[in-house]
């Protein structure tokens, strides 16, 4: 099967899908006007492969056929793919206009995880499986969303400590060909609107625990799964100015399966509970740096939003407000350093063959703008002012007898007209004070890993005996 168009991939996702959003069933995905922003961001996975610049990028040729199928699916063993796939996701990230469409990276990050963790486990039934599954995503074109957080319950206690065992998904029964799962997964970025999830465990197990030790891949559309989920913003939005494009983002679901049967050539864990943690350490080591990669265009984009602010508000040259733009600049070009320094150390996974990128350095990229990102946004809205939450609609503007009054009192610094002045700041309110941006702020500490989690691989990456071996030998000491 060729590379599918937008279209096609719109097409493939009317296949009534169990998905509700504020309490009603959706008809149609792709037509929810809360569910569309992200079919339309997404749908950019589908038109880059058409494009004669990002192809150049974003498709490669199937090693076995020939034909041209998504790089997402390259097996990463060799060094220079870690900067390659960096390549891909920013300028997957530009291309889409500023967001990343998210329907690849995450679910080829999974299977490149099991890949290596199949390898080290030396199971040859698990490393077919997923090798085939990779090559069938890719010849289908398909969409992927990662499902790897449980719901948790009592965060204090492990999954067969839970009041209700299937506060962590689990396996319930089992035949000779396929398993049955029961449990739910939460925060799960894409899922109304991909054709495929891939889950997998999210923390270690013990041996009383192997039912919930299990990976697997499955449609979205499979009998028994049910998905509701929480809108960040309506693709037709009549209270902020128009843009040239349209704003883009996703939304994520709570996707429940109830009994759910999965054939067992779609299993690639089944109850090896010592690699459950081991599985999602994997899956972290290739997606935390994707998780730094996509966010750079975005930290780009925020900081021009910034200085355009205060040009708009006449203070760009005043001392105080450049040393706002200092803080913006450090901290978007620390977070790109330290990805290109991830990238330029690439390392080979648990001898696994694959590589990702410097673990210690993805952790400190993404623990850097994970800690600062509300700093930088308390910035931007110093800069923006009190018009950022009290600005006029786009409805006032187009009203005719408001507009005059708008036109003569809402005029800005330099060159901008009352018009590029309000537009700005309606950008501005959505990017930084709106529902979505408090939706961006959680995602930030929560998304690919919380700070805890970044500072435990810090910690556990650290060359930590080199430290102490450098003072050992300046100090004179034995020990």
């Amino acid at each position: 099967m060729a590379l599918r168009t937008a279209e096609e991939y719109k097409a493939g996702l009317r296949d009534n899908r169990n998905v509700f959003i504020l309490g009603q069933k959706v008809p149609d995905v792709t037509e929810d006007p809360y569910i569309k922003v992200g079919v339309e961001t997404a749908a950019f996975d589908f038109m880059m492969g058409h494009d004669p610049v990002m192809s150049k990028i974003t498709v490669m040729k199937d090693p076995e056929t020939g034909e041209p199928v998504s790089t997402y699916f390259e097996v990463p063993d060799y060094p220079e793919s870690v900067q390659k796939r960096h390549e891909l996701i920013i300028n997957a990230c530009y291309f889409a206009e500023g967001a990343l469409p998210f329907v690849k990276d995450v679910g080829s990050d999974i299977i490149n995880g099991l890949t290596a963790v199949a390898k080290i486990m030396g199971n040859p039934s698990y490393i077919r499986r997923i090798n085939d599954y990779r090559w069938h995503c890719a010849r289908k074109d398909l969409s992927i969303a990662g499902l790897v957080t449980d719901v948790k319950g009592d965060r204090s206690k492990g999954p067969s400590e839970q009041k209700t065992p299937d506060y962590y998904l689990r396996v319930v029964d089992e035949s000779a060909d396929e398993i049955v799962v029961s449990g739910a997964k939460a925060h799960i970025t894409a899922g109304a609107y991909v054709d495929e999830f891939l889950v997998i465990p999210t923390r270690n197990m013990s041996e009383a625990e192997g039912d919930y030790a299990v990976a697997f891949a499955i449609p979205a559309n499979t009998k028994g799964i049910t998905q509701m989920c929480r809108p960040n913003f309506r693709y037709e939005d009549k209270y902020h100015f128009p843009t040239p494009t349209p704003k883009r983002g996703h939304i994520e679901s709570l996707v429940v399966f109830d009994n759910v049967r999965v054939p067992k050539e779609r299993v690639f864990i089944l109850r090896e509970w010592q690699f459950a943690q081991y599985v999602a350490y994997a899956f972290s080591a290739f997606h935390r740096y994707t998780a730094v990669t996509y966010k750079i265009p975005i930290l780009e984009y925020m900081t021009g939003l910034g200085l355009l602010a205060a040009e708009a508000n006449g203070i760009e040259k005043a001392s105080h407000v450049r040393e706002r733009f200092i803080e913006m600049i450090k901290y978007t070009e620390t977070t790109k350093a330290l990805a290109k320094a991830a990238y330029s150390s690439p390392e080979n996974f648990g001898g696994s063959g694959l590589y990702v990128a410097s673990r210690l350095n993805s952790n400190m990229a993404k623990l850097h703008f994970a800690s600062n990102f509300h700093e930088f946004v308390r910035n931007i809205q110093d800069l923006a002012g009190g018009l950022l939450v009290t600005q006029p609609t786009y409805q006032d503007w187009k009203h005719k007898e408001l507009r005059p009054y708008l036109e003569k009192y809402m005029g800005g610094g330099g060159n901008f007209t009352a018009e590029e002045r309000l537009k700005l700041m309606s950008m501005l309110h959505h990017i930084v004070a709106s529902d979505f941006a408090g939706w961006h702020e959680v995602c930030t500490i929560h998304a690919e890993g919380s700070f805890a989690a970044q500072k435990m691989m810090l910690f556990a990456e650290a060359p930590m005996n080199m430290y102490k071996d450098r003072a050992k030998e300046v100090v004179g000491l034995n020990v």
